[in-house]
């Protein structure tokens, strides 16, 4: 295939070497571009009023690399639009630093440009990762996700929609199968620190999201805690997750 690779965390994030490495040793052409700096939570935003500086860069895990000053869905439309000589046949985005689960899909600028891909008509995977997962356990869930994207390219997915794969950081021995299932409704609950800066101004720090103490049973977050691998299809008008349970089977 001829994999487009793109991600929120930048352009030498290793966890995004990691995948193209893994989907060139599965004999896959890779094209990496990703942004210059980190863009998390940049959800579907792309830039419009102003050009996109996009620099060439050498990468000895990848066919070509690009770094982009723009956001994860910049990344993914000159990806798909501008700099491939081929056809995209599909895209994945990450592996993303930490989950992209639950409500957080929303905001995510992982999902943000796997949706960019999805809406430009190509098979779309955002694929994150918790933040400590062990090095083992992410390089085995690399050439997994790898594997998903061969049968997802002739896959009938859910019109528009995003595949979106998690997984929890456990041990290889403790890891789960992969599970098809819904995103938590639990919201978590951000604060802000308020300070004023020697200069007299008001200056506000994000702090860290409080988790909820529960998530919605039989949701990615509950089955991401129990440790198993969650796939979801998000799409604009939702869909029934158990209708496409065979995409898992002999994975």
């Amino acid at each position: 295939m001829n994999l487009l690779l793109v991600n929120d965390d930048g352009i030498d994030s290793p966890s995004l070497h990691l995948l193209s490495r893994a989907a060139k040793a599965r004999g896959h052409h890779v094209l990496l571009c990703a942004p210059s700096t980190q863009q998390s939570a940049k959800s579907h935003c792309f830039t419009i009023a102003t050009p996109l500086i996009a620099r060439p860069k050498e990468l000895d895990c990848t066919d070509e690399a690009w770094a982009v000053d723009g956001t994860p869905a910049d990344c993914a439309r000159l990806g798909l639009m501008a700099l491939p000589e081929e056809k995209i046949d599909l895209v994945i985005s990450g592996i993303n630093v930490g989950y992209n689960a639950g409500l957080a899909t929303f905001v995510s600028g992982t999902v943000g440009a796997a949706r960019e891909a999805a809406f430009q008509g190509v098979p779309a995977m955002a694929v994150s990762a918790a933040v400590d997962v062990p090095p083992a356990t992410l390089s085995l869930f690399a050439e997994w996700v790898v594997t998903l994207a061969e049968k997802l390219v002739s896959y009938p997915i859910p019109e528009l929609s995003v595949c979106n794969v998690n997984v929890p950081s456990v041990a290889i021995h403790e890891l789960k199968p992969p599970v098809l299932c819904p995103i938590s409704r639990n919201v978590y609950r951000d604060s802000y620190v308020r300070r004023e800066s020697p200069r007299g101004d008001t200056y506000f720090w994000l702090t860290p999201e409080q988790p909820a103490d529960t998530h919605t049973p039989g949701s990615d977050l509950d089955l991401l805690e129990q440790g198993h691998i969650t796939v979801t299809f998000l799409a604009p008008e939702g869909c029934r997750q158990e209708d496409y349970a065979d995409l898992l089977e002999d994975l």
